[in-house]
């Protein structure tokens, strides 16, 4: 029950339950409704089968009284110039008329806005289709001596499109004159794809009465235009103003914390707490993504662990084309490498160990007080290239015009590239010749994947599905430190036996499989991540039609102490612990946790294993013999295979013990063994509710074929309140495939079925060990020994 004029949400305990084992159709309670002007009543149902949820909080019947108002969908206001955070934005959807907003654009030549061509982004658009031209479209005067870049997003959507129509230029002009400089010039569409442009103004273009042109060239007489094409989502950021944290519960959004959701509206959704970032999965949505404005994540703490700074000529590189100098000024600091000479321009570093690497950086421009690039023909590119492979791997290409002042340039390192042997280079396509075209480096270093001190995290809560069924919604979290122009995933996994690099048990794709309900993520933020200009985005990857999903209460920033443990929000005042909770990291909890846990896996019904917090894929039965007594638990299913403790106390413990199997090696066994890399099982344990999983073994797909008892000795802080621990199959091929088993888990703080023994107590080495011929005695330098 909600009463939105007030903003006030209410949540009664379950009134009805029902169990039945024939099928089910319909269900009958009774109920009171609640005093006149609260608003509507939402009825929520979760559904269980034998322990797995099949659904969760879905909306089955909403009952509004008489005459109460229907809940309005907010349409954000995205149309604006001269904001704090926005130089120019204009969504073609904000504006009251289908028409242009005369605030934003002072000339149009035939076009159109609406959908005529459906959608480039996401609703209207400006639409060019009248064949005989001219084609134009003019900003107002514009202050643009803040501005960085000028984005927007082009297409000929479901119009038709031609392979030999003009090219369209993009201008600026200065204090209301009709010269007009050209930044760019963009080939017509010629395909039905959108494409995102990202243009970087020069110095020249910034301004205090600075206008933008779009134009399409002048036909040749007698000629038309074949095609059409449409501008959308049109961007110009003030850089004027940089913030070191976004945090935004959407109630109300602040436009300036978001540049653009295409596909999504600000609502009251998914039994979301206020108001939620709502993507309805409705046709017409090409693209469904939510971005966030540059954040300056930066961080003085940064400590490089391999650089290079070109004070004099570098040992071991491959280096052709270039000096060391100041002829493009001062890069980052004192000298720098210059590429001007003839012929060509390339250099590679040497092969590196990167297995503890995640970030490589460096300084670069191209022109400034040095000649500039002319066009993409004299763009750099960045590759890797590991020993033993001949394939380069593309990571970047630096634009000709992106780069007229000295920027850094901060680069993942994935997974496939923390090899024993890697190097990287940059290498021009082409130039024109002896100081034509230069560019330059500067301070070449790499990083590891995460920062020492984790000082930067990100938070949101995400709900794919919105309590309904929809496999193959997936969506990725992604970063970009170049103002959008090329993104990275947060983060990529990095497991044993399929990866070299430092262990990462996660990545930030989040399928509805595991993120049907509400969950709140929080996650440390890469290196890679942490620079002046930060932007965040949520993107669908999966089908786009009939697939629901929402995001609420975004915090990125500097990281709350110890995360909140997991059991708070973190604001930019701190966290904000969640009921039960207390203390400046919500470290301290009200109820007590379990200090010692033995389960043996007697019940065949999952939901009565009240020590787990998850148990997914699995089955109690036979499947894979007895392991320790009687039935096991047998991860034989679809899907993701975990089991999770619930929350414990293991401040007084110091081992963990199970028995555990991994498939048999029979083959007309049910238990089936994993044969791939990937397939063995991790244990990890986790401090803060799961933010962070560390690594306490890993059981290969190799060995573990007979039930073997396992005791794992803790690390400190593996003994702690609150503590959790996981045991993860990362990969399988399906069900009944790869199969494996636990059983008899304890946690103690002595070892059950095993013998330890230091022989300093004679009296207790006669009654545990029987011996022949044998003395305990001092021997060899050892105090005591059996020999």
């Amino acid at each position: 029950m909600s009463d939105h004029q007030f903003g006030n949400q209410f949540m009664c305990s379950v009134v009805a339950s029902h169990v039945s084992h024939l099928p089910t159709t319909n269900l009958s309670f009774v109920w009171i409704a609640p005093p006149a002007g609260t608003g509507c009543v939402n009825f929520m149902a979760t559904a269980t089968h034998r322990g797995q949820i099949i659904f969760k909080d879905a909306l089955a019947q909403q009952l509004c009284e008489q005459g109460a108002p229907t809940e309005a969908t907010v349409h954000p206001h995205l149309a604006e110039i001269h904001s704090d955070s926005i130089i120019l934005r204009d969504d073609f959807d904000s504006y009251h008329q289908k028409e242009l907003n005369p605030n934003i654009w002072v000339e149009c030549n035939n076009c159109e806005t609406g959908e005529q061509c459906g959608a480039i982004m996401h609703g209207n658009a400006v639409t060019f289709c009248e064949p005989y031209g001219p084609r134009e479209l003019i900003t107002t005067s514009l202050n643009t001596t803040t501005a960085s870049v000028l984005q927007f997003s082009i297409g000929s959507g479901s119009c038709r499109y031609s392979y030999s129509d003009p090219c369209i230029i993009v201008s600026y002009a200065k204090n209301n004159t009709a010269d007009w400089i050209q930044l760019e010039k963009i080939r017509a569409p010629s395909n039905v794809s959108t494409i995102i442009h990202i243009l970087y103004l020069p110095e020249d273009a910034k301004g205090e009465n600075v206008q933008f042109q779009w134009k399409q060239e002048n036909l040749q007489v007698g000629e038309v235009y074949e095609a059409c094409w449409a501008l959308d989502n049109i961007l110009v950021i003030n850089s004027a103003h940089r913030q070191v944290v976004l945090e935004d519960n959407l109630d109300p959004v602040d436009t300036g914390n978001w540049l653009f959701f295409p596909g999504a509206t600000v609502k009251h959704s998914c039994q979301s707490d206020g108001n939620s970032i709502y993507f309805h999965g409705n046709e017409g949505s090409e693209f469904n993504f939510a971005t966030t404005r540059d954040v300056d994540l930066s961080t003085e703490d940064i400590q490089e662990q391999w650089s290079e700074e070109f004070e004099s000529q570098p040992t071991g590189w491959d280096i052709v084309g270039a000096v060391i100098g100041t002829e493009c000024g001062t890069i980052e600091s004192g000298l720098s490498l210059v590429f001007l000479k003839d012929g060509e321009r390339k250099i590679c570093t040497p092969y590196l160990d990167t297995t503890g690497y995640g970030n490589l950086r460096f300084y670069f421009v191209m022109g400034g007080i040095c000649d500039p690039g002319d066009s993409h023909e004299n763009d750099v590119a960045l590759y890797a290239k590991t020993e033993g492979r001949k394939e380069h791997i593309t990571l970047d290409t630096l634009s000709y015009s992106s780069y007229k002042v000295p920027s850094l340039v901060s680069v993942v390192i994935n997974p496939d590239l923390q090899t024993p042997a890697t190097k990287f280079c940059l290498r021009q396509k082409n130039h024109q010749g002896h100081n034509r075209n230069v560019w330059a480096i500067d301070f070449f270093h790499v990083l590891p994947v995460l920062p020492s001190t984790m000082s930067h995290m990100i938070q949101f809560s995400i709900n794919l599905g919105c309590g309904t069924q929809q496999p193959g919604n997936s969506i990725s979290l992604e970063f970009s430190t170049n103002h959008g122009r090329s993104w990275s995933l947060l983060h990529t996994e990095c497991l044993p036996e399929i990866c070299a690099g430092p262990h990462l048990p996660h990545s930030t794709i989040y399928s509805s499989e595991n993120y049907s309900g509400w969950n709140r993520i929080t996650i440390p933020l890469p290196n890679a991540a942490l620079t002046r200009d930060t932007r965040i985005r949520w993107r669908q990857t999966g089908p786009i039609l009939g697939n629901m999903w929402a995001i609420d209460n975004v915090y990125i920033g500097p990281s709350c102490l110890k995360f909140c443990s997991g059991r708070g929000q973190c604001t930019r005042h701190g966290c904000k612990c969640d009921p039960g909770f207390s203390g400046p990291a919500c470290e301290m909890a009200s109820q007590t946790f379990p200090m010692f846990i033995s389960e043996s896996f007697g019940s065949s019904r999952l939901s009565s294993y009240h020590n787990f917090y998850s148990i997914r894929g699995a089955e109690v039965s036979f499947g894979c013999g007895v392991l320790a007594s009687g039935k096991a638990l047998v991860f034989n299913k679809d899907g993701r295979r975990q089991l999770i403790t619930s929350f414990l106390d293991s401040s007084q413990s110091r081992f963990l013990q199970f028995t555990l199997r991994l498939g048999s090696k029979s083959v007309l066994s049910t238990c089936k063994a994993p044969d791939q890399p990937g397939e063995g099982v991790l244990l990890h344990y986790s401090y803060d509710n799961g933010i962070t999983w560390k690594l306490l073994e890993h059981y290969s797909y190799l060995n573990y074929h007979e039930p073997r008892i396992i005791s794992v000795e803790l690390p400190d802080d593996a003994r702690q309140f609150g503590i959790q621990f996981r045991w993860w199959q990362p990969y399988h091929s399906s069900q009944g495939e790869d199969v494996w088993a636990i059983d008899e888990i304890i946690m103690t703080s002595v070892l059950f079925n095993s013998i330890s023994l230091d022989f300093t107590n004679l009296v207790e080495v006669t009654q545990s060990l029987g011996f022949y011929l044998g003395n305990v005695q001092p021997y060899c330098g050892h105090d005591w020994t059996l020999w």
